[in-house]
């Protein structure tokens, strides 16, 4: 890297507050005007990890060397200790791999003997009070292993994860996974909202759904998406008994490119690749000079969002910057809507909930399509998959019908069963319908056509369940999981209520 280079991103941190990634060393800053004594922090619990916000930074620094970064910020009302290593376990093409770590390493990279007595195994953190936690490898040499992502595992209060998964950014493991302990941090690694705003359409979601995030660079920062290469988005996800996750998200529009880090080169040439992956094609989310993104996410993920963050396209080599805000999205629960479930047929009923009755031209309506075997009268089929599920019909303003829209279940299953349809147990499916002129992306395949235009439609689900047939004589049942059969003929037709909703022009106030 060249000396200009670390001159302007030095500017650049200074400027706008960017968190840059910090070179493996402790740092030992002061903090209430001095660390506790180690006597002192013993007697504070350690923390809950359910009180701990985390997120991460990474980069190919120092030079001949990878580091990830964990930042960490106590959310809870009361102090409490950070304590012990966060020993990590990586994985390549979905399998585990052996790397060996060192834990509170010396200048020679020897492991401490006593870890307990060194200032580095354990932090004090007051409320709102941060710490970060370094861990590099060298990714130059002759013994190396590449891995596509790392869990980091900590016992605390409880035991915990610190799960991270890389956009393109290639780890390459040429020794010991090293790091020298717990140091204080006294800004946060984020710019504010001020320079990375986030927003999700539609505007109120629930919890089946599916979203589009929504991110924007504005001010110097932005300027920095024009270098070249590609940025990444990501949001960082925690919930009470989940591990902390810094996940990519895949951005509308993203396409694949030839390689264009140094890092993602040599993996090309190094890397052991599945034949899939033999065109050495990346993924670019964010392309060069673009200071916007859009990425689906489902609103089960959505509700878990603590973070999320802008990885800026590198600035020379494999350096990069983070510009990281702070989200929390209210999801609904999709069990307030009324189900609208018609009458039973035979002991089975189909019900439809949508958000609302009212939509602009252009808008996606969320629909929930019900169904349950209530009480059949003989066993009914169903594929691995929930198929078959039940098929929208959509009608006029005069109860005519426009269109019969089948729903496929969106999962690839292995052409187990079909299985029997358990009593009492209603189920669920979430599509979106589209109305002329979309001005929301389509691409999901959970969105299905839609309304010819503005007016009032009645929509109904309509489940026709088939009675679930003896297998064949003969019939292979090994590779079969609970009690497989045949699809034999449709047992009964159950609709929901007809639900209204109408259809404004897009020029309407």
């Amino acid at each position: 890297m060249s000396t200009a280079c670390l001159n302007r991103l030095c500017l650049l941190i200074l400027s706008l507050g960017v968190s840059r990634l910090a070179t493996g060393h402790a740092q030992i800053l002061p903090a209430n005007g001095a660390l506790q004594t180690e006597a002192h922090q013993a007697a504070r619990p350690l923390c809950d990890p359910d009180s701990i916000e985390g997120t991460f930074t990474f980069a190919s620094l120092p030079a001949g060397e990878q580091t990830v970064s964990l930042h960490f910020q106590n959310k809870s009302n009361a102090a409490c200790r950070l304590y012990g290593e966060a020993a990590p376990s990586f994985a390549v093409d979905g399998h585990s791999m052996n790397v060996a770590r060192c834990w509170l390493c010396d200048q020679g990279n020897s492991a401490s003997p006593a870890p307990e007595r060194k200032s580095g195994n354990q932090i004090l953190l007051e409320p709102d009070g941060r710490a970060a936690l370094d861990l590099n490898w060298e990714s130059t040499g002759e013994s190396c292993q590449w891995a596509d992502w790392v869990n980091f595992s900590v016992q605390w209060a409880k035991p915990t994860g610190y799960l991270f998964i890389p956009s393109e950014w290639p780890m390459h493991i040429c020794s010991a996974v090293k790091s020298v302990g717990y140091r204080v941090e006294t800004n946060s690694p984020s710019i504010g909202a001020g320079v990375l705003r986030i927003s999700v359409m539609p505007a109120v979601i629930y919890s089946d759904e599916h979203a589009t995030l929504h991110a924007e660079l504005s001010g110097q920062t932005a300027d920095v998406a024009h270098q070249g290469g590609c940025a990444s988005l990501y949001t960082v996800r925690h919930a009470h008994s989940m591990e902390t996750r810094l996940d990519p998200l895949l951005t509308i529009g993203s396409f694949l490119q030839p390689s264009y880090t140094s890092d993602q080169i040599t993996e090309d040439n190094e890397r052991a690749w599945a034949s899939w992956k033999k065109d050495h094609l990346r993924r670019c989310d964010v392309a060069s000079g673009q200071a916007t993104a859009d990425a689906d996410i489902s609103a089960e993920d959505l509700a878990n969002v603590k973070h999320v963050v802008w990885r800026m396209a590198p600035m020379s080599g494999n350096d990069s910057a983070f510009v990281t805000v702070t989200a929390h999205f209210n999801v609904l629960d999709v069990d307030t809507l009324a189900a609208n479930w018609g009458d039973p047929v035979g002991g089975i009923q189909a019900g439809l909930s949508v958000d609302r009755a009212s939509f602009s031209l252009g808008e996606r309506i969320p629909l929930h399509l019900r169904w349950e075997n209530v009480n059949a009268a003989m066993p009914l089929a169903q594929g691995e998959c929930k198929e078959p599920e039940p098929a929208l019909e959509i009608q006029d303003s005069q109860h005519h019908v426009v269109q019969t829209i089948p729903i496929e279940p969106m999962c690839m299953g292995h052409g187990w069963g079909p299985f029997t349809i358990d009593k009492g147990k209603a189920q669920r499916t979430f599509i979106a319908l589209t109305t002329a002129k979309p001005t929301v992306p389509t691409f999901s395949s959970y969105v299905v056509a839609g309304l010819p235009g503005p007016g009032v439609y009645y929509l109904e689900s309509v489940w026709s369940p088939r009675v679930l047939d003896a297998p064949e004589a003969g019939a292979d049942e090994t590779l079969h999981i609970g009690s497989p059969g045949r699809f034999g003929k449709v047992y009964a037709t159950a609709r929901s209520l007809p639900v209204r909703i109408e259809v404004a022009p897009a020029n309407n106030p």
